[in-house]
């Protein structure tokens, strides 16, 4: 695989530190050597004024390597050097070192004096084997030294006349190759050692980073679920305090009526807010474990717009708010049930923290894009609120709320924020304290709208019971006893005659006598026995010899249990059931737009 411009630009750096860092030892070296063979030319009776000059050089030469690898180390600190230009100047150093030490073979080759010429041979051939080491990691180092450091003994040697200076210059030629050979392959052991660490270091970043996310993610959800159960709790609580007082009511000797219907109101009322929770709930972990899959489609605006301002009216109005739309004739290539849930959860938090003014839903046109935004002028967001309004359950406690309104989950930007990611866009926000807030996205433009009214299917319809219809008989399978009480005595408050059975087997033996042929049948996903819901339906069908009404209740929001019941071609609501919504299924025989609730706003 080749390496990409970064990872050689790094191998690069590492091997100017590497070198810089041998600069020390090498220095070292070279004076230890030089100092040495002074001694022995001099001894040899070599000319004293080029072993002086020769020295003085070296010693500069060693002075400057330092004063160049302390300035190194300095901009190395700050990480605030180029590369190439100090890798060619380590080059360019070695390629002056190695001249200086093959200059002995020009100043000091004595063919008729054997024991100079050998500490000549002796101390070129010994410098050229350290300098594999010192400058191992730059094979380009090592060759610019060791070529002019060797080379010119070679030449003089093999120009020199006689068969032992020239067998000794090809010795040299041989020497000089092998040390090239074996200088390569370390600095390539170097280079893949460097590799590897940096790979390894690559690798513990990151499992740092995904422990770190890990964490954060344990956190977050440590938090999520606190702050979940506390909003679980309060309508519980609720709940806990009106039933004891239900009951004290029932021992009375005359029960009044408008208290009582008070009490079950305000019952209700807490019912609908965990429900309204427990769908936001599952939205949430539908978006991050990716259950939803966006069904891209040409969309007409002005309708899904209008519609998401008719859905917040009524509240602006109750507050003295104005609502307007702006839409045109613009189409845009989405979702719509998507862009509806985000939409309606903006509209209504801008509908929720406006005290007065009005909110704006607009759509303009962006180039090939389509920039849908909802304004407000409520209280705004401090800036330092901005990047936290769309994590769960947090909300600004700045914000003005009227107190008539029932207090939000901080769920509704959480999200809107997963379902624009989902629409392959991002969620914009700007704000200003005391001025108002504008959210916004941008989808591409589509250039043919879906056929007319199809965007509007994206939620449910409210359904009415109908107020004189006859009397039903209802099959209710559950093996939860006391889900069967709780829906017999609401059946038999509407009127209608019941059938409860805690099994199929149950349901089988209550419906073998035939004049107990239920009209409808309502039946728990998830029955005893590796039973299901599907297969008691079918069974009960087979049983009848008709086609039997049925719907299929489930707390189960998994996607292969959504999937399999929408193969059986099968109504379903989820627990906790509408029961305006269960009366008009059992009522009438119009068909149950029931289906996973997503896009609630509130």
């Amino acid at each position: 695989m080749a390496a990409s411009p970064d990872s050689d630009d790094r191998l690069r750096r590492e091997q100017v530190r590497l070198l810089a860092g041998n600069v020390p030892a090498l220095v070292t070296g070279t004076l230890v050597l030089a100092a040495g063979t002074s001694g022995l030319l001099w001894i040899n009776q070599q000319s004293p004024t080029w072993i002086l000059i020769w020295l003085a050089a070296m010693v500069v030469l060693c002075l400057f390597r330092l004063a160049m690898a302390k300035c190194f180390a300095r901009l190395d600190r700050a990480n605030n050097w180029p590369t190439g230009r100090w890798a060619r100047w380590f080059v360019w150093v070695s390629c002056v070192a190695g001249l200086l030490w093959g200059s002995l073979a020009w100043a000091f080759f004595t063919p008729d004096q054997p024991l100079n010429l050998a500490t000549v041979a002796i101390v070129l051939m010994s410098i050229t084997s350290s300098a594999t080491q010192s400058l191992a990691p730059s094979f380009a180092a090592h060759l610019a030294f060791a070529l002019p450091c060797v080379l010119p003994f070679e030449l003089h040697c093999m120009l020199s006349e006689g068969l032992p200076l020239t067998l000794l210059g090809g010795l040299a030629c041989w020497f000089l190759l092998m040390a090239e050979v074996f200088a390569r392959r370390v600095a390539m052991a170097i280079e893949d050692a460097l590799r590897l660490r940096f790979d390894n270091e690559s690798l513990v970043a990151q499992l740092t980073a995904e422990n770190l996310r890990t964490e954060q993610a344990n956190q977050s959800k440590t938090r999520f679920l606190a702050a979940a159960s506390h909003d679980l709790r309060q309508p519980i609580h609720a709940m806990a305090l009106f039933v004891p007082a239900l009951k004290a009511m029932s021992q009375r000797r005359q029960m009044e009526p408008t208290a009582v219907g008070i009490v079950a109101d305000r019952m209700q009322g807490a019912i609908d807010t965990m429900t309204q929770l427990l769908n936001r709930l599952l939205d949430v972990s539908r978006l991050d474990a990716g259950a939803m899959r966006p069904a891209l489609q040409p969309v007409a605006l002005a309708p899904l717009m209008r519609k998401v301002c008719d859905e917040v009216t009524h509240q602006a109005n109750v507050k003295g708010l104005s609502v307007r739309c702006q839409a045109s004739d613009l189409c845009v290539h989405t979702d719509p049930a998507i862009l509806h849930t985000i939409l309606s959860n903006l509209a209504a938090n801008a509908v929720r923290y406006t005290q007065r003014g009005g909110i704006l839903l607009a759509a303009r046109r962006r180039g090939s894009q389509v920039l849908l935004q909802v304004w407000d002028t409520g209280a705004g967001i401090a800036a330092a609120d901005l990047p936290r309004v769309t994590e769960e359950f947090f909300q600004v406690e700045s914000q003005a709320r009227d107190a008539s309104q029932s207090r939000g989950f901080g769920l509704g930007l959480a999200i809107v924020r997963r379902s624009t990611e989902l629409l392959g866009s991002s969620l914009q926000c700007r704000s200003q304290l005391g001025r108002g807030s504008v959210f916004g996205l941008t989808l591409p433009e589509a250039q043919t709208p879906i056929e007319a009214g199809k965007e509007a299917s994206v939620t449910a319809p409210t359904l009415h019971a109908a107020s004189n219809a006859s009397p039903r008989l209802v099959l209710v399978v559950d093996n939860d006893e006391r889900i069967l009480t709780a829906m017999t005595v609401l059946l038999r408050s509407w009127g209608h005659d019941t059938l409860a059975a805690s099994s199929l087997a149950q349901a089988s033996r209550l419906l073998a006598t035939p004049a107990r042929r239920p009209d409808v049948a309502l039946v728990d996903m998830h029955l005893d026995a590796d039973v299901d819901g599907l297969q008691a339906v079918d069974a009960l069908r087979r049983q009848l010899d008709t086609d039997l009404r049925a719907l299929i209740i489930t707390g189960d929001t998994s996607a292969s249990v959504a999937a399999d019941i929408s193969a059986a071609h099968l109504p379903v609501m989820l627990k906790p059931i509408d029961p305006v919504r269960l009366r008009s299924f059992i009522e009438t025989d119009g068909a149950l737009n029931a289906t996973t609730p997503t896009g609630t706003t509130g």
